[in-house]
């Protein structure tokens, strides 16, 4: 449907008034063509005389019962743009009278418009979207309480209508769809697309590409304007390729939880306002919509009308994002009368030589004693931070704790200690696997802790078949973070994750009940926000992660297993300024969301304890934890270790410590799990392992080299 009749002014001239009209007695009347006439004369340069003969007109408002007399179209763009002048050129607002400009979303698109029309920057606006204003969109379109419940096109219509009687607007109350695209296009030299559906937005670029219109998009965040020259670039790719090469065909089918990292990386996540990339966390928690502000909205169409300057006046403007950032701009004020230079900026060192990850060599061509080194450097480890040293020689392959690569979460290093007793326990393996252990031992002093193998006769001992499947299994090992089908486990199943995980020293707390799994899962997704909001947490946690294909350490990004709206949103989540945020609102139970639902997605949690929690108990903790992880995995689950943020606290006072905002609650997090599960007097847990069953394929880790022979007395 196209312009109602109550959407623009109708132009009579005076002799074709409808004398229906005239006799209305709640009809206003009103004339302002003395005063023009008045303002005419005072012009300089004077007035051409032919304006002084022009026919005046009347102008009907049909929604305010109004009936005005005003001049002639040329008399009334003279006045009316007369100060325009020096800005704009006489010819250059005459080029601009010529524009045919669509505008589509009139949220965003009202302020646009609107400016557009006050600087007589187009001769003719068709103005989309199918939307009515409602009490919460007057935060930003400057609207009135009357004009509630009337579409936002014909608002936005009737108001410009107000301003320039002869501007032509055209209406279109069902917005943009496939069947209107080409009609509303049609003759138009300039589309402004401000609307809230992200295939909308694909399909007018489509379209306007296949037809050679330029796109222009205001976001209303941090002042972003973005053109896309298509005009000019015809081939060009559609939102400068950020989020592919997209067509309206590729999104047909996909639902908001799909669409949503396509928007989110043609937002570019790195560079919207803190405010802006939290609240895209918040959408449908806290929040029900993008927040925008009216001021943001109205420098929006001062941009747009910038941008537009440029077109008619014959200025460049190339295809690209520019950015208007008040509160950059305000951060940066400086006093003229302070004479002092500005501060230089410190140059980043060049970049170091990356350390290239180890690579694996045949199994069956290694000596015994470098199989051994390899196993134990496979182990799993907290972050991927390989804590350990890995020193061979002759005689034994040791283990050694390196407190250098630890973290905040790793409590007294006892995460790390955890990951060498499961080195030691991969040496164990291969050791026995190629016939050539004789013991092993824990060394456990006051500034070292270490797992030694020893071995006999390198290279001569008769081989154990069954070591051998375990080490198989081993080195297959990974851990695998997809989502499960929460099928339950069998009772055999879980006999044999016990027996794995059951020794004179540890013992298995294993979840397998949906009301107790479901409970974890709250617990998890409670400790991740935490972790997320404590700002040196956060840092850790990303420092953690790579993308970087020769980084020997840290987790690789791919291997998260990230549902496509969290992996869109992951250059957004790793802004401090964003958790802060966050944190201020107290909002980002989303930042949970991913780990509850991958745990209430298990087919079991398994929580393994300990006795005691010197370093020693949790090194031996770690051995029975490898050999659990590798059973579990033996029967067909993947595993996914699941350690929240407070496990390695050993009181509530340590937890309170891990973070400086959120120590409370990781503290009643713990409290909350150890009344759910309780331990036994001096028991301490040693991992929690998630298990599922998931297509998720297994992530080997990175790995670093590992240190050439030396002796093994360094211990």
């Amino acid at each position: 449907m196209h312009t109602p009749p109550d959407a623009a002014a109708t132009l009579y001239f005076p002799d074709e008034l409808p004398a229906a009209l005239t006799a209305e007695p709640s009809l206003t009347v009103s004339d302002i063509t003395a005063g023009a006439a008045r303002a005419l004369d005072e012009l300089l340069p004077p007035a051409e005389p032919a304006l002084r003969d022009e026919t005046p007109r009347y102008a009907h408002f049909p929604w305010r019962n109004a009936l005005v007399k005003i001049p002639g179209p040329s008399t009334f763009r003279r006045l009316r743009l007369d100060r325009n002048r020096h800005k704009l050129t006489a010819s250059q607002q005459d080029a601009a009278g010529e524009l045919r400009i669509g505008v589509v979303g009139l949220s965003v698109g009202h302020a646009i418009s609107l400016t557009l029309a006050l600087e007589g920057l187009t001769g003719e606006l068709r103005l989309a979207d199918f939307d009515d204003l409602e009490l919460t969109n007057m935060n930003r379109i400057p609207a009135t309480l009357m004009d509630i419940h009337d579409n936002k096109a014909v608002i936005a219509a009737r108001r410009i209508s107000e301003i320039d009687p002869y501007l032509t607007t055209v209406v279109h109350v069902d917005g943009i769809t496939i069947e209107n695209i080409d009609e509303f296009l049609d003759g138009l030299d300039l589309v402004v697309e401000e609307c809230d559906s992200f295939d909308v937005k694909v399909l007018v670029r489509q379209k306007c590409r296949e037809r050679g219109i330029p796109v222009l998009m205001e976001t209303s965040d941090g002042g972003t304007l973005d053109v896309e020259r298509f005009d000019l670039e015809p081939d060009r790719p559609l939102f400068h390729g950020l989020a592919g090469d997209l067509r309206i065909e590729d999104l047909v089918g996909l639902d908001r939880a799909s669409l949503t990292p396509l928007a989110v990386r043609v937002l570019e996540p790195t560079k919207v306002t803190a405010p802006m990339a939290a609240s895209a966390i918040e959408l449908g928690h806290t929040v029900t919509a993008w927040p925008q502000l009216g001021g943001d909205v109205l420098l929006g169409g001062a941009t747009v009308a910038a941008a537009v300057r440029r077109l008619v006046q014959g200025k460049s403007l190339s295809s690209g994002r520019v950015r208007f950032d008040r509160d950059a701009w305000l951060d940066g004020l400086e006093d003229p009368i302070d004479t002092h230079g500005s501060i230089p900026v410190a140059q980043p060192p060049a970049d170091a030589e990356p350390i290239r990850p180890q690579v694996q060599p045949a199994v069956e061509a290694m000596t015994d004693r470098e199989l051994v080194v390899y196993a134990a450097s496979r182990a799993p480890s907290a972050g991927n931070q390989q804590p350990w040293q890995i020193i061979a020689d002759d005689d034994a392959v040791t283990i050694v704790l390196d407190r250098t690569r630890t973290s905040t979460l790793d409590v007294e290093h006892r995460a790390s200690a955890v990951a060498v007793g499961a080195a030691l326990y991969n040496a164990q393996v291969a050791a026995v696997a190629r016939g050539v252990l004789d013991d092993i031992e824990i060394v456990d002093a006051a500034d070292t802790l270490a797992g030694r193998a020893r071995l006999k006769g390198i290279d001569t001992g008769s081989r154990s078949a069954d070591a051998e499947t375990e080490l198989d299994a081993l080195l297959a090992r990974g851990t695998r973070r997809g989502v499960g089908d929460g099928s339950p486990l069998s009772a055999s199943d879980l006999v044999r994750l016990h027996d794995a995980a059951t020794s004179d020293r540890t013992r298995l707390v294993a979840l397998d009940d949906r009301a107790d799994i479901d409970r974890y899962a709250s617990i998890i997704a409670r400790s991740d926000r935490a972790r997320f909001l404590t700002p040196e947490l956060h840092r850790e946690m990303f420092a953690e992660l790579t993308t970087d294909p020769a980084a020997a350490e840290g987790i690789d990004v791919a291997s998260l297993d990230l549902p496509p709206a969290m992996a869109g949103m992951l250059d957004v989540l790793r802004r401090a300024d964003v958790m802060a945020l966050l944190d201020e609102w107290g909002g980002g139970a989303a930042l949970g969301a991913d780990a509850g639902a991958r745990a209430a997605s298990s087919s079991a949690i398994l929580v393994l304890v300990q006795q005691g929690t010197t370093p020693a108990d949790y090194l031996r903790g770690g051995i029975v934890a490898q050999q659990l992880w590798v059973a579990a995995e033996r029967l067909g689950f993947a595993v996914h270790p699941m350690t929240p943020t407070f496990l390695y606290a050993g009181d509530d006072a340590t937890a309170r410590t891990l973070s400086s905002n959120h120590g409370d609650e990781l503290a009643a997090l713990r409290d909350e799990m150890l009344e759910t599960w309780p331990l036994d007097a001096g028991e301490a847990p040693t991992i929690v392992l998630r298990l599922s069953r998931t297509d998720a394929p297994v992530e080997v880790s990175r790995r670093l080299p590992v240190r050439p022979p030396t002796s093994a007395g360094q211990a």
